[in-house]
């Protein structure tokens, strides 16, 4: 009986050309270098970018409801003016700007919590993080933060408070795509929310009414300030002190 032998030869892919070596090599360091570019554009923008203010020109009835809304819903109390609280802290660091003789008077960090829980105790459950007096215009500017939901800036003199409610969106709650969705894009096209109350003050508490504006706090992607400007009140959009 005849035996049949195949004899099969393999042979290897021809090695790459310098054309392909070189085309591939550049691909390569094409897309590190996308990766290091977006990475120091992340890190600019968390760090450097200005937020600026956009007015929604929104209707004041329509603010309050949403005020409301956000208040039930369990966001934070802050956004309301406390007509209890919020006036007490005014006439507290009112009295002590009017009787400062030696100018400004700056605290932040650990100081400036040490000052907030020995003159705001109803507010214990807040962060003061800057507060600034000053003694020539009787005018004090503070910044404080209520857990993660919102950072709050109060601004006054002897007829008039300020007080500006920025919510935080970019929190991280669980879901990082949403939360990586709201830091690379979120923050530059929609912004944080940020909610005004304004009133006039007499001797006597609130006089006439509170007035409610609503902004978004957009940053900018190309509108850079180095180094930051750590105590910069960019959401203070009154027009009173200008």
């Amino acid at each position: 009986m005849a035996t049949w032998r195949t004899n099969t030869t393999t042979t290897d892919d021809g090695e790459p050309s310098k054309l392909q070596e070189f085309r591939d090599n550049f691909l390569s360091f094409l897309w590190k270098l996308v990766k290091i570019l977006a990475l120091v554009i992340f890190l600019l923008a968390e760090f450097c970018s200005v937020p600026t203010p956009v007015d929604t020109r929104s209707n004041p009835t329509d603010i309050r409801q949403e005020m409301d809304s956000l208040i039930q819903s369990g966001t934070t109390r802050e956004l309301e003016l406390d007509l209890d609280n919020d006036l007490d802290l005014y006439n507290t660091m009112m009295a002590l700007v009017t009787n400062m003789k030696f100018g400004d008077f700056k605290l932040d960090g650990s100081k400036a919590q040490e000052f907030w829980t020995a003159y705001t105790p109803a507010k214990a459950d807040t962060t003061l993080e800057y507060i600034q007096f000053d003694s020539e215009e009787r005018r004090v500017l503070l910044r404080y933060s209520n857990g993660i939901n919102a950072d709050i800036t109060m601004e006054f003199d002897t007829g008039y408070l300020y007080k500006a409610v920025i919510l935080r969106n970019g929190v991280f709650n669980g879901s990082i795509l949403r939360w990586a969705y709201w830091n690379l894009i979120g923050r530059f096209v929609q912004g944080y929310p940020c909610y005004i109350t304004e009133a006039n003050l007499n001797g006597n508490g609130i006089r006439g009414d509170v007035t409610v504006r609503k902004y978004t706090l957009r940053n900018q992607l190309f509108s850079w300030s180095f180094p930051p400007k750590k105590n910069t009140q960019l959401e203070n959009v009154t027009e009173h002190w200008t």
